[in-house]
């Protein structure tokens, strides 16, 4: 017969069986169809042998991300349909939109975070579905994050986010033999090490990796450099300085992730060291965020010559007048730009923004749309 005693210890040890049994329940991998269909294409002048850059704006579920062969399944479908139109070739460069490989922190998880309402809920599943790890990586905040639970729950996930994002688009560029922008993905403090991106302890970052047609990552990972104000409660600031450059066949290539291209500095850096072709991965969380008025640059002062525009112009006309399209040739001398947006239906996010891309001084803007897009300009 069980004494008091006995029956208070036994207690804990039932509620821990029973912790283990709910936080590993439905993590069996989904095994969903996937629709990796471009709903519009536009096409930007004529092969003239110099090659081209692609915009892609995949539309992105959540489950997607629930395991590595979802995720490849998906970005694979699109890169399929770009050879099939004989737009890739030695020259290409394919530019993937800002936070695309982020909820790759979802990956392997119950069932109930890729069917959560919102992704505050998605993301407290997690934490208490891995208590361990959460508790671990929490404890490793560095002191200057704001807000310590969302950098935790990227800490805790970040080897198998970056481990996947890095297999994924190292298979897909050797496999259509094409330079890669792979959007962005957050990630704590991290290096490229025997073509790996390698996580370590200290600052989040929201970076972008460069994938090259033999399957190698370029050893230089764009970090940004101008966090939006709500980044800045747990992402750190690159210096603008340490923006790399790449060599490219179709000719010397340079990234600004989003908010990045607002500010001339970026452009300027790049310029110095030669870029003539700009890629920009974005992102807008906010439904038909690019109609609503612009109330200014976002978690940053607002230049004096812009202010007179706050509340006139819509966010999408300000995009326009003071980002790539404003910016690439007359502050960088940019031969080529192309500036691409997330689309999808993940959680409780909005998705806005449309492809525009620029050659010398013109500038291109595709069709609104909410759906998965491609564009190819030609050099």
């Amino acid at each position: 017969m069980l004494t008091m005693k006995k029956l208070l210890l036994l207690i804990p040890v039932l509620l821990l069986f029973g912790y283990l049994i709910w936080s590993n329940l439905d993590r069996q991998e989904l095994d969903l169809p996937t629709d990796a269909q471009f709903r519009d294409y536009q096409t930007i002048g004529i092969d003239s042998g110099r090659g081209n850059l692609i915009g892609i704006q995949p539309f992105m579920v959540t489950a997607d991300y629930s395991s590595e062969k979802a995720f490849y399944k998906k970005m694979d479908g699109y890169f399929a349909q770009l050879k099939q139109r004989h737009w890739l070739n030695s020259k290409s460069i394919v530019v993937l939109p800002e936070y695309l490989g982020t909820w790759l922190v979802t990956v392997n998880e119950k069932h109930s975070v890729y069917t959560s309402p919102s992704s505050a809920k998605a993301l407290q599943t997690m934490a208490l579905s891995n208590l361990g790890s959460y508790a671990s990586a929490y404890l490793s905040v560095p002191d200057s994050v704001k807000v310590h639970p969302r950098y935790a729950i990227f800490k805790m996930k970040a080897e198998i986010m970056a481990k996947i994002y890095g297999n994924v688009f190292k298979k897909i560029a050797s496999t259509y033999q094409v330079h890669i922008v792979a959007g962005s993905i957050l990630l704590p403090n991290p290096k490229v090490e025997n073509n790996e991106i390698i996580p370590q302890d200290g600052l989040m970052y929201n970076v972008s990796a460069v994938f090259r047609p033999n399957g190698t990552i370029a050893i230089d990972l764009v970090k940004k450099s101008f966090p939006i104000a709500e980044e800045q409660a747990f992402l750190a600031a690159s210096p603008i300085q340490n923006l790399p450059s790449f060599d490219t066949p179709a000719g010397k290539l340079g990234v600004l992730i989003c908010a990045d291209s607002w500010f001339q500095e970026g452009y300027q850096v790049l310029m110095q060291k030669g870029v003539k072709i700009l890629a920009v991965p974005s992102f807008c969380s906010i439904n038909f965020g690019w109609q609503i008025p612009w109330t200014g640059y976002s978690g940053w002062p607002t230049p004096v010559q812009a202010k007179a525009d706050i509340g006139i112009l819509t966010e999408g006309q300000a995009w326009l007048k003071y980002a790539m399209v404003g910016k690439a040739f007359t502050v960088g001398n940019m031969q080529a730009g192309m500036n691409v947006f997330l689309k999808g239906q993940l959680w409780d996010f909005g998705f806005d923004g449309r492809t525009t891309s620029t050659l010398g001084t013109k500038s291109y803007t595709d069709n609104q749309s909410l759906s998965s897009t491609a564009t190819c300009l030609w050099l």
